[in-house]
């Protein structure tokens, strides 16, 4: 591994422990797995719905190292439309749909290629605590 890459992964990582979050990524019909910790964010973009009219959408980004990725979909292969994300917060268990944006699901986040940003939309939010 190149310095590049080491000195990438050790920012990421200092990163993920200050923010980030245990999520289960699966993929339809197949693999599912959980990623120990993945960082958040969000991003309000500007989009234009089936009739033409402007609106606000809030999209949610993971950054994700790639090989732990791969490790639940297979080496080589990139996250797809179709492809879920649900993340624990609070009382709720939060799922997202991997989600394309500007022609892509994903993309690399950092020079060398040892981190993925993916693109995802919440589909639904439900109670986790019983009696709710």
């Amino acid at each position: 591994m190149s310095i590049e890459s080491r000195s990438s992964l050790i920012g990421f990582r200092s990163a993920q422990r200050m923010s980030g979050v245990s999520v289960v990524y699966s993929r339809p019909g197949g693999s599912s797995g959980t990623i120990a910790l993945a960082i958040p964010g969000d991003t309000l973009i500007d989009a234009i719905d089936e009739d033409g009219s402007s609106m606000k959408m809030k999209v949610r980004d993971y950054l994700i190292e790639r090989t732990k990725i791969e490790a639940i979909i297979g080496a080589g292969e990139s996250p797809e439309r179709g492809d879920t994300i649900v993340e624990t917060f609070a009382d709720y268990a939060r799922t997202f749909d991997v989600f394309e944006l500007n022609g892509e699901t994903s993309r690399l986040w950092d020079k060398s290629g040892q981190v993925l940003r993916v693109h995802a939309v919440e589909v639904s939010k439900v109670t986790t605590t019983e009696g709710s």
